[in-house]
């Protein structure tokens, strides 16, 4: 994982304004990697066969769905040509592709897997109501499914970050995902601050977190201040913390659980994501669970 260059970024849009906050700042990541950027479109489209067998879908249905696909596909890669010429992206590799689906967040992933991905950047209106709340985000979909890492940017950056909170508990799986994370911040000239947040509920005595910090930096070395905060939930912790030292994102591992698992208990990073006012770096931390899984 050490010193791993970026050499593909995808950036999924839908055209609205947030979305162009990930393609620029994809921009600043692609001209201090040399990497190149595939903006993507995913349209969403109906099921035009639910209800009729697809055996005997009559030709003339057929035709019309298929021509209604290529129609769409025209328009999203009309428009994928008018933001790629933005100012931003000037002098950069740009590549551009569309498809209609009936699944957006899996119709992105899939394109992240065909093109070996080395980070997905998306933009994000959050989460505005209960619906949004109980279904979640295309970015949320994303982040939380994604074996690649992902950022999220809910507002416009307008400056490179230049310092990043890395908050974790720095048990084993944290040594997995740590590289990607400092090689990210390296790349952008960016300083890490370490902090490990205790709750009530997943109470911690200081002198055992500072075991745990010390063990981490004796892998990575010590040059990362770190600090141990306290807050009624991890999400609010991590947030604070990070508005207090005026930090310009946040990273994070996420298990990135399923099914009944997700409701039974929400992953840290959901909440992190949807109450952000900051990008946030998603990495999964099943690809990396411990310390022997580190590329060295």
């Amino acid at each position: 994982m050490k010193g791993i260059k970026m050499k593909k970024i995808l950036v999924p849009t839908d055209f609205s304004k947030c979305s162009i906050f990930g393609l620029d700042f994809a921009s600043i990541l692609a001209k201090r990697s040399q990497a190149e950027i595939h903006i993507f479109n995913a349209i969403l489209t109906t099921n035009y066969y639910y209800a009729a067998d697809p055996f005997v879908i009559a030709p003339p249905a057929s035709v019309m769905a298929q021509s209604i696909n290529e129609n769409l596909k025209k328009a999203s890669l009309a428009k994928l040509k008018k933001i790629s010429q933005r100012n931003s992206l000037n002098g950069l590799k740009l590549n551009i592709h569309c498809e209609t689906t009936t699944n957006v967040h899996y119709e992105i992933l899939n394109y992240a897997d065909n093109i070996k991905a080395d980070i997905i950047i998306m933009g994000t209106k959050g989460a505005g109501n209960l619906k949004d709340i109980l279904i979640g985000s295309t970015a949320e979909r994303v982040a939380r499914f994604s074996s690649r890492p992902v950022l999220v940017m809910p507002s416009a950056m307008k400056k490179t970050p230049g310092k990043i909170v890395f908050a974790s508990d720095f048990t084993d799986e944290a040594y997995g995902i740590f590289p990607f994370v400092r090689n990210f911040a390296e790349i952008l000239n960016a300083e890490i601050r370490l902090l490990k947040v205790n709750t009530t509920q997943q109470f911690k005595r200081t002198q055992d977190d500072v075991i745990l910090i010390k063990n981490f930096l004796k892998k990575f070395g010590s040059k990362y201040k770190w600090d141990i905060y306290n807050d009624y939930m991890k999400e609010e912790g991590i947030l604070s913390f990070a508005e207090d030292i005026n930090a310009d994102m946040i990273a994070i591992g996420t298990h990135g659980k399923k099914g009944l698992a997700r409701f039974l208990r929400q992953d840290v990073s959901e909440g992190v994501i949807r109450l952000s006012k900051k990008p946030v770096l998603i990495v999964n931390l099943k690809k990396y669970k411990n310390k022997a899984d580190i590329i060295k």
